[in-house]
């Protein structure tokens, strides 16, 4: 009779034991990037991070921030991961990407269609001054023209006060993530003269993880292990689609 009664005690403890030991991780999110990352927390990307490491038991937490206070913390070492990161030449040397971004982010160059864009592609640019966020990663060939003054950055610390500028006639052009102008335009809040001119890249996008963190390194494998099994059962794909 006490058998009976202490294996199922023991086989209680174990799975009690076996949940606590669940490990915790704490991100650093931006705030303002809708709706790839909101300021309560929630988006495609911090659903995607979610599921790739519940994917190897591990619990998140997200602190909420603005995104060049993300990199300022990435850089200290303050917290062991960040997003979203884009890949490009200096991200690479700052962090740790791994070999799968999270997803891929397309951005365009905009203009307001009273004033167009003389330029036809993002290659007959020459000087034109160009919204960006501050600290936002455009891909290297953004990098690129404005090293070479075929561009000259006009930052903002979000995509609306750029849009706004745009309106008013006040830039040339600005770049923007064609998600996130989609879901500006779906709240009425970019008008209908203000179109895509042409294509400036698909950006992947990364779980940046700090070289300065001690976990950076083990947590950053332990990511890509529980991304790649988000992929091969589907569940990337099914989260990328609500968006």
């Amino acid at each position: 009779m006490i058998k009976r009664i202490f294996a199922p005690f023991l086989l209680l403890l174990f799975s009690t034991v076996s949940v606590a030991q669940t490990e915790h991780v704490v991100i650093a999110a931006e705030d303002a990037w809708t709706p790839y990352a909101n300021a309560d927390g929630t988006g495609m990307a911090n659903d995607l991070i979610i599921a790739a490491f519940d994917a190897v038991d591990v619990s998140v937490e997200f602190h909420v921030y603005p995104y060049a206070r993300v990199l300022r913390y990435l850089d200290a070492g303050s917290y062991v991961a960040g997003f979203n990161v884009p890949i490009d030449s200096e991200s690479q040397s700052k962090y740790l990407l791994g070999n799968t971004p999270l997803y891929k982010a397309y951005s365009a160059y905009y203009h307001n269609t009273r004033w167009p864009l003389a330029a036809l592609n993002r290659d007959q640019l020459n000087g034109e001054l160009i919204g960006v966020v501050r600290e936002y990663g455009y891909g290297q060939h953004y990098l690129e023209m404005l090293e070479t003054g075929k561009v000259i950055a006009a930052e903002a610390n979000a995509d609306l006060p750029n849009v706004k500028r745009l309106e008013l006639g006040r830039l040339d052009g600005a770049i923007i993530f064609i998600k996130a102008a989609n879901y500006l335009r779906r709240a009425d809040e970019i008008p209908d003269n203000i179109q895509i001119a042409f294509l400036n890249e698909g950006t992947d996008i990364y779980l940046a993880f700090s070289r300065e963190h001690p976990d950076g390194a083990r947590l950053q494998k332990l990511f890509e292990k529980g991304l790649q099994i988000i992929i091969e059962n589907g569940e990337r794909d099914r989260i990328l689609e609500l968006y």
